[in-house]
């Protein structure tokens, strides 16, 4: 029992992340995943109140159970995530993903490691990117003004859009044209919500 592999996925919106998990199962080498969510049991008007205030820090959006999604303040997160973190441990996982690529700087005190998507990409892209023009792909207008910010300290050239993962009628083909009329030559899907089937 000692040895088994447990690894906590904890999304902003809630559990389980049935457009997620299946498509990065393959990559975890058989570990065994358990799913939680900082909006699992919140009713609608619990979520609502999440939502950010004009001028506030980073704006967030997650996917719900019912496929619509909410926008929310990072800040107002903070508790729910480090509830559910810990609760995750209490289960027996050995590490923590967050499943999300917002900033959160060192926020969840639990006694396992925390892998932060969002520190991974600001570490890899650059490299990759060597200098050449990069298009940042986000969920949500009000995100824009932050990773333009974001990605501006970190990148020599970059174009930043909004496009929900989330919304059934998004027009992909639409937004790889925007992207290629801006001439980009590397393109950042900045959401977790971003499944394969839109990077094809």
């Amino acid at each position: 029992m000692s040895g088994r592999q447990v690894i906590g996925a904890l999304t902003i919106g809630q559990s389980p992340r049935t457009d997620v998990i299946p498509e990065i199962q393959e990559f975890l080498g058989g570990a065994e995943i358990l799913q939680a969510g900082a909006l699992d049991g919140l009713s609608r008007a619990e979520i609502d109140a999440l939502a950010p205030e004009p001028g506030s820090g980073d704006v967030l959006v997650s996917r719900l159970n019912d496929g619509s999604w909410a926008t929310m303040a990072e800040e107002k997160l903070i508790p729910l995530l480090q509830r559910q973190a810990e609760g995750l441990c209490a289960d027996g996982a050995k590490l923590i993903m967050l499943m999300c690529t917002g900033k959160f700087p060192d926020v969840l005190r639990v006694g396992v490691p925390v892998v932060y998507p969002q520190r991974l990409l600001y570490g890899v892209v650059p490299v990759l990117a060597g200098g050449r023009r990069v298009g940042v792909v986000n969920p949500d207008p009000k995100q824009l003004a932050q990773s333009r910010h974001n990605w501006g300290e970190a990148l020599e050239d970059v174009f930043v859009m909004a496009a929900n993962p989330y919304q059934r009628d998004t027009d992909w083909d639409a937004v790889a044209e925007t992207l290629l009329a801006q001439r980009v030559e590397l393109i950042v899907l900045d959401c977790i919500g971003y499944a394969r089937g839109v990077k094809e």
